[in-house]
């Protein structure tokens, strides 16, 4: 892990939905552990056209990924910043990691981190059903650690990218 370019990278996307297996990336975005932007583009779908119900939480619009690249063009570049850290960080990092794996993005065995299951038990919401604390929103996580999210709104990507980073760095602190 020594010869790695980079410690550690947050890593988000937005879909169009959220099955990997049917739905497409729209917007990738990855920064460094300290907040420098690595990568950060929206991506144009080559099957779905719409994505209302994604759309409604996103706000991404076919209009803003009529001319954005296509994932084969970016797909390469967003492997090498991926295979160049030796930590992933994310929310819900394991849904990011399949969409980019369906994607095509190739990554080697990085160590993982959630913190979305990192902060469940912190924020102490049992779930019955499920035996486990109840995972919460990336916006519930920030808003416990009074993330100021200043002109950033959640479900960008790279906004989404400084709240994780933000919580990460909450959460360890206080470890």
């Amino acid at each position: 892990m020594f010869d790695k370019k980079y410690k550690a990278i947050v890593i988000d996307t937005e879909t169009t939905g959220l099955n990997a297996g049917v739905d497409e990336l729209l917007q990738v975005s990855i920064i460094d552990d300290e907040g420098k932007t690595l990568f950060n583009s929206y991506i144009k779908p080559s099957k779905t056209k719409s994505w209302d119900s994604a759309m409604a939480v996103n706000h991404i619009t076919p209009e803003m990924v009529a001319n954005a690249p296509d994932i084969a063009k970016i797909k390469q570049e967003i492997s090498q910043i991926i295979n160049s850290a030796g930590t992933i960080i994310g929310y819900n990092t394991y849904f990011d990691l399949g969409f980019l794996s369906a994607a095509g993005i190739e990554f080697e065995q990085q160590q993982i981190v959630d913190v979305m299951q990192d902060f469940a038990p912190i924020y102490g919401e049992w779930n019955d059903y499920y035996e486990s604390y109840k995972w919460q929103k990336l916006t519930t996580c920030a808003n416990y650690y009074n993330y100021n999210w200043g002109d950033d709104t959640a479900h960008d990507s790279l906004a989404d990218c400084r709240a994780t980073l933000f919580c990460y760095q909450q959460i360890t602190r206080r470890a």
